[in-house]
């Protein structure tokens, strides 16, 4: 089968979060033998201190999908008419934004020259905003792989991005006769959105890295920079570290990524080692046994829950970390909001590495026991 992803994310190996989702999936349709192509739809930034950024992205993502490589770039009139109707959104509706808001004219044309020339069987594009493709392109299989619930984040959260109501998110389903979404509560959700449509529970498939018992008494956590990742570490440090440090003198908290950049204040804090932008993934990891999670908002999938457990670590979260993950109940994690609750844990596992063994082997079981249950997902998509 011929598929192609449309994105108007750049999307190659250096990528995490919803970039690694779309990286995943692509993997997973290719293993079972298909043939995959990336469309990126490239909107270049209108703030000049952006375009860099975006322009090494789109050369990456260019030179990981080669041959398999598409382009469509929007136009600046069409670029300057969507951030203006992004401004409105934001600032007169209250971040609620209408269903084709940010669709580029001219992509269904695109997608119609470049089927004519490649004869595809499938398409899938990416969060919802895209789905209006769906009424203007004539590829037999359509799919939308929605990452998220967007409806309602105003209510849920106070600081919506890309909020809506579900009149708006379901428009949006009807028009996707296939429908993947990365948890089952959401794909309950979706199914309601839109009865005739093929829901599929697809997460998000992480590769397993084993990696060696340090033995010391480091934690560890990677992290972009969005403000929920912000919140869910102010929230350790104020109320669950302190209480670590009181029963281990020696821990150390080691925080990676662009979480860094934004909160400059780690580099004060004793016991905490700020290492900024990582290039080496499993080198990161690799300095302790213990990682955390200590998100306590956000929708969609968790994804650094699931991070953690694929690097091979002893994985602890706030609760809220664990709602959405595959088989929760079976998952190999720890999970409170109490500081005793936390310290009692680690000493167990750091005064046992029999702990730390037994929860390696269960690491590498929850990820295959979870790529199988996907891979039987996108059979049943493939086979629709």
């Amino acid at each position: 089968m011929k598929i192609l992803i449309v994105s108007k994310i750049a999307t190659h190996p250096m990528d995490a979060g919803n970039k690694h989702a779309i990286l995943a999936q692509a993997k997973i349709l290719k293993d079972k033998g298909n043939d995959v192509h990336f469309l990126y739809v490239y909107e270049k930034p209108l703030d000049r201190n952006k375009i860099k950024a975006y322009e090494e992205d789109l050369k990456q993502t260019r030179e990981f999908w080669k041959d398999k490589f598409h382009v469509y770039q929007v136009n600046l009139a069409i670029k300057i008419y969507l951030a203006s109707l992004k401004q409105i959104r934001e600032h007169l509706c209250h971040r609620h934004f209408k269903v084709d808001d940010q669709y580029p004219f001219g992509l269904g044309n695109y997608v119609n020259r470049l089927n004519d020339e490649y004869h595809f069987d499938a398409c899938i594009i990416n969060y919802f905003y895209l789905s209006r493709l769906f009424n203007k392109i004539n590829i037999p299989k359509k799919a939308i792989y929605t990452h998220d619930c967007m409806a309602y984040k105003d209510i849920k959260f106070g600081m919506p991005y890309f909020c809506t109501d579900a009149n708006t998110e379901a428009k949006s389903m009807q028009r996707c006769p296939h429908i993947f979404a990365i948890q089952g509560i959401e794909a309950d959700y979706f199914q309601m959105l839109s009865p005739k449509s093929t829901v599929y529970t697809v997460y998000d498939v992480f590769s397993y890295h084993k990696q060696m018992i340090t033995g010391n008494h480091n934690i560890v956590y990677l992290s972009g920079s969005n403000v929920f990742n912000q919140n869910g570490l102010r929230w350790f440090l104020d109320n669950i570290y302190p209480a670590i440090q009181e029963k281990f003198s020696d821990v150390k908290l080691i925080v990676g990524g662009s979480v860094c950049k934004v909160m400059p204040e780690l580099k004060s804090i004793d016991g905490v080692e700020s290492q900024g932008y990582i290039d080496d993934v499993n080198a990161f990891y690799s300095q302790g046994d213990v990682c955390i999670n200590p998100c306590y908002q956000g929708t969609g999938l968790k994804i650094k829950t699931i991070e953690s457990i694929s690097y091979d670590k002893v994985t602890m979260v706030h609760p809220h970390s664990t709602q959405g993950i595959y088989d929760k109940d079976h998952a190999p994690l720890f999970s409170s909001d109490k500081a005793e609750d936390w310290v009692k844990f680690l000493v167990e596992v750091w005064e046992s590495q029999d702990i730390i063994k037994t929860i390696k082997s269960e690491n590498e079981k929850y990820l295959t026991a979870m790529e199988k249950f996907v891979s039987s997902e996108y059979d049943r998509f493939l086979k629709a």
